[in-house]
C-alpha cells in the first residue's frame, strides 16, 4: 500500500510501499485512515533530518494526528465495532515502568517508549493501520470532521490539567473561594498568557478562555494577520511581541488584574519564555509544551531567577505528549470549543491536500498557513 514518510539516509519526505497490515492479536483493530494532520513535529522531522527509524528497517511512515474508521476488529475487542469513527493516541509505553503499565506512557520513567509516526513505529500516512484497542478512542459522529484535532487538543488539555493539579495547592488566587483551580470556571479572576498563535497555542487559548480567565496570546506576527485574527475571535487579547520587551508584554497582561498567574508556552520559543519568568506574579506557574530546536544562548542572572522562584512559590513545569484520558477530554471539549468561538476549528484548517500531493503539504511556504490536513480518503 502507498505510504508517506522518511527513508533512512535520504533527506526529505518520500512515498514508498508498505504491506497492508493485518489483525494478528485478539485486541487488534484495523483502521481505514481518513485524515491526518501535519504539525510542527512532522515538519521539523523533515527540515532537520530527524529520522528515528526502527533498527532493521529503512523506512517509517509519518503522521500521528489521525482520524479513521474501524474496518475490522479482533475477536477480543469489546468497545469498538466496524464503522466506528476513531482517533488514535501516539505513544506506546515501555512495558516496564509504573506509568506505562497503567496506560500513562506520556509519563514514561525509562524513556524506552515508542511513538507512532515519530519514534520507531509507523504512523498513519497510509490507507490502513492496525492498532491495539486500548490506544483507540471512539469519536462521536458529529465530530468526525473535527477529530483530526484530537491529538493537538489533547496536548493542550494535558498542559492545562498540569496547571490545575499543581496550582490546586493554592486555596484560591482571588477573593472568591469558588474560583479555585479545581472549580468548573477555574479561570475567573486569573490572567493567562499563551506564547504562540500556531495550532497548539490557539487550542490552549480556546480552552483557557472557556475557563473564563483573562487571556492574552503573544506571537511575532502582525496584529492584522490570520493568526492574530483567530486569537481575537477567541475573545482573547493578541500581543504582537516582535518589538516588545518582556516587561512591556507583562504590563499588558497584568492590566486587568494586576497579576500574571499562568504562562502557557506553545511555540518552542525558549528565549521569550525564559525572559518572562522573572516577571511572573507570586504563586504563578509556567508550563512548557513546545520543544525548541538548535542552540539558544542568553545571558541570565541565575541566582535572581532561583531566588524569585523559591520566594514567590512559583512553578516551572514541562508537559509532553498525552494519554488516552487527554484524548477523551479533547473529544469532550471539542464541540464546545468550535461552537463557542464561531467554528474556530474549521477556520484553523487553511490547507488540504490529497495524500498523493504530500510533497506540497511539506513544502508549503504560505505565510498565512495555520493547519494542514492530508486527506487519505476524503469524507463522503
Amino acid at each position: 500500500m502507498f505510504a508517506v514518510g522518511v527513508l533512512r539516509g535520504k533527506p526529505g519526505v518520500h512515498s514508498f510501499e508498505l504491506p497492508v497490515p493485518e489483525i494478528k492479536q485478539p485486541d487488534d483493530v484495523l483502521i481505514r485512515v481518513k485524515e491526518v494532520g501535519v504539525d510542527g513535529t512532522d515538519l521539523n522531522m523533515v527540515k532537520y533530518g530527524l529520522q528515528d527509524i526502527a533498527e532493521g528497517r529503512d523506512e517509517m511512515a509519518m503522521g500521528h494526528e489521525v482520524v479513521g474508521i474501524v474496518e475490522e476488529v479482533g475477536r477480543g475487542v469489546k468497545s469498538l465495532v466496524p464503522g466506528d469513527i476513531v482517533a488514535v493516541t501516539v505513544r506506546r509505553g515501555c512495558g516496564k515502568c509504573h506509568p506505562c503499565l497503567h496506560n500513562q506512557s506520556d509519563m514514561c520513567m525509562t524513556g524506552l517508549y515508542t511513538e507512532r509516526g515519530i519514534h520507531k513505529l509507523d504512523g498513519f500516512l497510509t490507507p490502513f493501520a492496525v492498532e491495539r484497542e486500548q490506544y483507540i478512542v471512539k469519536v462521536p459522529e458529529p465530530l468526525k470532521k473535527l477529530a483530526v484535532f484530537s491529538e493537538p487538543l489533547s496536548i493542550a488539555e494535558k498542559g492545562i490539567e498540569q496547571i490545575r493539579l499543581i496550582q490546586s495547592r493554592l486555596p484560591w488566587s482571588c477573593p472568591h473561594p469558588e474560583h479555585t483551580f479545581l472549580s468548573p470556571e477555574w479561570g475567573k479572576c486569573k490572567t493567562a498568557l499563551v506564547i504562540g498563535a500556531g495550532p497548539l497555542g490557539l487550542l490552549a487559548t480556546a480552552l483557557i478562555r472557556l475557563s473564563k480567565a483573562y487571556t492574552f496570546n503573544a506571537d511575532i506576527v502582525p496584529d492584522d494577520s490570520p493568526k492574530a485574527n483567530l486569537v481575537k475571535s477567541l475573545r482573547a487579547k493578541y500581543i504582537d511581541s516582535n518589538a516588545m520587551t518582556p516587561v512591556q508584554v507583562v504590563e499588558k497582561c497584568c492590566a486587568p488584574t494586576g497579576m500574571l498567574n499562568i504562562i502557557f508556552e506553545a511555540a518552542g520559543a525558549a528565549e521569550p519564555a525564559i525572559r518572562l519568568i522573572p516577571y511572573m506574579s507570586r504563586s504563578s506557574i509556567c508550563v512548557g509544551t513546545g520543544i525548541p530546536r538548535g542552540d539558544i544562548k542568553i545571558e541570565l542572572d541565575a541566582a535572581e531567577l532561583v531566588r524569585q522562584v523559591v520566594r514567590f512559590n512559583q512553578v516551572i513545569v514541562g508537559s509532553v505528549n498525552s494519554n488516552r484520558s487527554h484524548f477523551e477530554m479533547a473529544l469532550r471539549d471539542m464541540g464546545q470549543v468550535n461552537s463557542s468561538f464561531n467554528g474556530i476549528l474549521d477556520r484553523m484548517i487553511t490547507h488540504r491536500f490529497r495524500i498523493e500531493d504530500y510533497q506540497q503539504a511539506f513544502d508549503l511556504t504560505d505565510p498565512n498557513h495555520i493547519k494542514t490536513v492530508i486527506e487519505v480518503e476524503p469524507w463522503e
